[in-house]
């Protein structure tokens, strides 16, 4: 406590340094943790497999029981069906939800936390279904969910809770209720129908005996496709199973993004551990008089070993107080918020928490005071009562190699600051086009319509009301609109000459007046705003799967969905390609088919095209008839661009995120540059004082005091660069479309370091300067 007292600058800096340090670390290392443990919950997580056709993540209905059937080396499996959203209300509670239905094997495999009921026979029973506590709170607060009942639609069915479980943030399978399929197949009878030897709707889960690996059933497997597969015999599917523990990092994960965060973490770290120990190595070499002194006295090495020891320790302790409590009041919450994730800290239930926080401790505590101690023992106890420990630089050498490793991870993450920025407006900035301004959109959503023959009649009528407005253009129905294509695909097989015997295509269905309505540009052909009896069965291709087929023209080409003589569709025009995505994925073969349909309530969408400036009249018009003729069902509308900006919060998110790091590196390392360019500039004043006796300027003192420190910041600069061009290059390598590395990125960055560097070491420099020498010379 003398020290403290004496020194509290000092050990402010310190703790505060490190203890930030140590919260952001913690942070970053939750995250990553979090992702590369994702579902290791499950207690049988080596042996469960997820199937797979090729590269696809969803299978054919049939495939699990024939697998379950022939292949005895696998002990069980479970399908997932999680298409199509249902109606589900609890007295005046209602929500459109997407029920996930799967086979009765589903809690034997899994490993799920039960937080009310139990595992047994939960969806065995028709109408059983098990719900998540997210999901039981948003129906029933904080009562029991337990035997409460589900109404779904408005038909005569009631969904019995059998059971709640806590899904946990790093589970690859989620959901909010599960039901059996046969229990799907009563709500949705078409589901039984898509359970067949051709499509893939399926996610399907198998748990292999022990000691099998997946190379041991191959050939079991690929004899099914050849037996079943459509066209049987000739079908060249590959079946492969992904180890659940690996799904994650291979289909999900953004793998680049936890290597950037982990190196940044380790980075962030390793600044503020240099920073302590250094502060706390060059402060204890103050006190070599006082040690030579204790010697004299008779202190022995062990008194002085415990001191010096017991001091670190209790000050890296204090320290790695103050960032938990830093992170678990500010850090984790504004983290959490930013990422949508539900990060908990709980370092006495996770045993690899509480040894990182461990370690910490000891190796900063450990190592800040052995280093002090190692050169008291080799110094001379004369030297000792001079306050000397050895002559020359070598002290030196470890401030100044942490200046430069501290501005090496700086200047890389405010260059990677600017690079993610550019990306994202360089993103924003493509064209997408389609009309962006002046689209306003409402979901049917069709769920709220207890009545749907009125519900579609009045869609119609609002539709038609819409479009006779002087202030609308156009007015389209569809089941997609930009940011929402599904990733619903099929072959397409081309009559006559084509570049490729058949061609895999992304599917969408719109109504009359979809690409007018949104400004799609039609490069040939028509689109789908003629006499509707020549709409049928007429299809309309993007330029993408145009180039892809060799067609030049629409007019008389043909493609046939599914076979060589499956159903034919007439190609009637062609679009531009414009944006149905964000535009860091690769632009897809589209194709639009014309839908009629007599249920307006079925359609997703409404679009309606505002005439220009006349947004927020069209807007009030549609909010005043939808209140009249659909007073039960609450409007939801947004304009064209807002879905397909979704795309980029991801992007966002990590900007924000290195954004603030490259704040927080640089604030730690000027923290460890003020701190030893003060020591350094105390231990000079002497000769600044006798230097401006000597009539040296202001200007040339801070010169001589600054140019030590900068050019290791100018150091540091030129380490960065590669690191950071490599970093970037690895970085943008998963876009489609990629902004340039421009060398101002770098300038820019550089120049950030090198003024904060400078501002912070003159602040003291300038004090020093100004002093008056009488003052520092007074006491010679």
């Amino acid at each position: 406590f003398r020290i403290i007292k004496k020194q509290n600058i000092i050990f402010l800096i310190n703790v505060i340094g490190l203890g930030i340090g140590i919260a952001s670390f913690l942070v970053l290392t939750l995250y990553v943790y979090n992702d590369i443990t994702y579902d290791y919950f499950h207690k049988n997580i080596s042996n469960i497999y997820r199937v797979r056709e090729g590269k696809g993540i969803q299978t054919k209905g049939l495939l699990l029981p024939k697998m379950l059937e022939q292949i005895p080396e696998i002990k069980n499996g479970t399908r997932i069906f999680d298409w199509g959203g249902t109606r589900l209300s609890y007295k005046d509670v209602a929500f459109f939800e997407n029920i996930h239905y799967a086979d009765t094997a589903f809690f034997k495999m899994f490993s799920f936390p039960f937080t009310e009921g139990s595992s047994k026979n939960t969806i065995k029973d028709k109408y059983s279904v098990v719900i998540s506590t997210a999901f039981a709170e948003k129906y029933f607060g904080k009562t029991s969910a337990l035997g409460k009942q589900l109404h779904v639609n408005f038909d005569n069915i009631f969904l019995t809770i059998k059971g709640v479980v806590d899904v946990p943030v790093n589970s690859s399978i989620k959901f909010d209720i599960l039901a059996s399929y046969e229990t799907g197949e009563e709500i949705m009878p078409w589901m039984k129908g898509v359970h067949d030897w051709y499509n893939t709707f399926s996610i399907t889960y198998v748990t292999l005996l022990d000691g099998t690996k997946p190379r041991d059933i191959k050939d079991k497997l690929q004899n099914i496709v050849k037996e079943n597969f459509l066209p049987v015999g000739k079908n060249e599917t590959q079946l492969n199973l992904l180890p659940l523990k690996k799904y994650h990092s291979v289909v999900e994960s953004n793998q680049t993004l936890i290597i950037i965060l982990g190196i940044i973490a380790l980075g962030i770290i390793g600044i503020a551990i240099i920073n302590f120990i250094n502060l706390t190595i060059t402060n204890s070499l103050s006190r070599t008089k006082e040690i030579g002194i204790k010697k004299v006295h008779g202190a022995s090495k062990q008194h002085l070993f415990e001191q010096i020891i017991t001091e670190s320790l209790l000050v890296s302790f204090t320290a790695l107080l103050f960032g938990i409590i830093f992170m678990v009041v500010f850090l984790l919450p504004t983290f959490n918020k930013l990422f949508e994730t539900n990060l908990i800290f709980k370092p006495l239930q996770n045993m690899f928490l509480m040894i990182v926080l461990i370690l910490i401790w000891l190796i900063v505590g450990i190592v800040s005071g052995l280093v002090p101690i190692f050169l008291w023992a080799r110094g001379k106890l004369v030297m000792s009562l001079h306050g000397k420990v050895f002559s020359g630089k070598k002290a030196g050498v470890l401030k100044y190699s942490s200046i430069v490793l501290q501005f090496v991870i700086a200047i890389t993450l405010i260059s990677g600051t600017f690079l993610i920025r550019g990306q994202i407006n360089y993103m924003l900035k493509i064209d997408p086009k389609f009309d962006q301004e002046n689209v306003i959109i409402a979901q049917t959503d069709y769920w709220q319509f207890q009545d749907i023959k009125t519900a579609s009649q009045n869609l119609k009528v609002i539709s038609e009301e819409l479009e006779a407005s002087p202030y609308v253009s156009s007015v389209s129905f569809s089941g997609s609109v930009p940011g929402t294509y599904n990733e619903n695909y099929n072959a397409f097989y081309p009559e006559g000459k084509s570049n490729i015997e058949k061609i895999g295509l992304r599917k969408a269905y719109v109504g009359k007046n979809y690409f007018k309505t949104f400004g799609i540009n039609l490069l040939s052909g028509n689109g789908f705003d003629s006499d509707l009896s020549s709409l049928k069965k007429s299809i309309v291709l993007n330029k993408k799967a145009m180039d892809e087929l060799g067609f030049q023209t629409a007019e008389g080409q043909v493609l046939h969905e599914s076979s060589k003589t499956g159903k034919a569709y007439r190609i009637i025009g062609v679009i531009d390609n414009f944006s149905y995505q964000g535009s860091q994925h690769e632009m897809q073969p589209l194709v639009h088919f014309f839908s009629e349909r007599e249920n307006f309530a079925d359609w997703d969408y409404l679009s309606v095209k505002a005439k220009r400036g006349a947004s927020l009249q069209v807007i009030e018009l549609l909010k005043e008839r939808w209140k009249t003729l659909l007073p039960d069902a609450t409007l939801t509308y947004f304009f064209a661009n807002d879905k397909l900006y979704e795309y980029y919060k991801e992007y966002e998110r990590v900007n924000s995120l290195i954004t603030w790091f490259s704040v927080l590196a640089i604030i730690l390392s000027c923290i460890g540059l003020f701190a030893l360019s003060s020591q350094a500039i105390a231990k000079r004043t002497k000769e600044i004082g006798i230097r401006k006796v000597n009539g040296a300027t202001i200007l040339q003192i801070l010169s001589l005091l600054n140019k030590d420190f900068l050019k290791w910041v100018g150091i540091a600069f030129v380490i960065a660069i590669p690191i950071s061009l490599y970093a970037m290059q690895k970085w943008l390598e998963g876009f489609a479309n990629k902004t340039k590395i421009n060398w101002w990125i770098f300038a820019l960055a550089g120049i950030t370091a090198f003024g904060i560097a400078l501002l912070t070491i003159s602040w003291q420099s300038i004090k020093a300067a100004r002093r008056n020498p009488v003052e520092v010379l007074r006491d010679e």
